[in-house]
């Protein structure tokens, strides 16, 4: 099996300009299980959260922006950008370039990264119950295909 070393950032092998900043984004109440509402619940009474983020540049010159929290988004880039590492999605307008260290991750904490995402998955599940067993099941059978 060949390894395919890519350059530093890459979205699905191509090649990417990034930069480091945060987005701020409020609430979907239209839409509960969005996955930032997590993050703007945990900053109540405001709704809205500010997120690390990558605002990444395509050579087309096409832009968007990918979530970073502890380093999730830079994760994603260094293994080519590929479908099968999950990324968050952002919205461009949002984006903030910043030079403060806590919005340039550039390493994965899978540590930190896994206990965040355990507690908003029981978030959905004790706040939404309904919707995250219809979420829970569709999970459930996309697993057993992907097996």
């Amino acid at each position: 099996m060949k390894t395919i070393v890519y350059p530093k950032y890459c979205w699905q092998g191509e090649p990417v300009k990034v930069e480091f900043g945060m987005c701020s984004v409020k609430a979907n109440k239209e839409k509960p299980l969005w996955w930032y509402n997590y993050e703007c619940e945990l900053n109540a009474p405001a709704l809205q959260a500010i997120l690390p983020a990558v605002r990444i540049t395509m050579p087309s010159g096409e832009q968007f922006c990918i979530a970073n929290h502890y380093g999730v988004g830079v994760h994603k880039l260094l293994l080519g950008g590929w479908p099968d590492c999950a990324h968050f999605s952002l919205p461009l307008e949002a984006f903030e370039p910043s030079r403060k260290k806590f919005y340039q991750w550039k390493d994965f904490d899978e540590f930190e990264y896994s206990k965040h995402e355990a507690k908003r998955r029981q978030w959905r599940k004790e706040n939404y119950p309904e919707e995250f067993e219809k979420v829970e099941a569709l999970r459930q059978e996309f697993l057993k295909y992907r097996k």
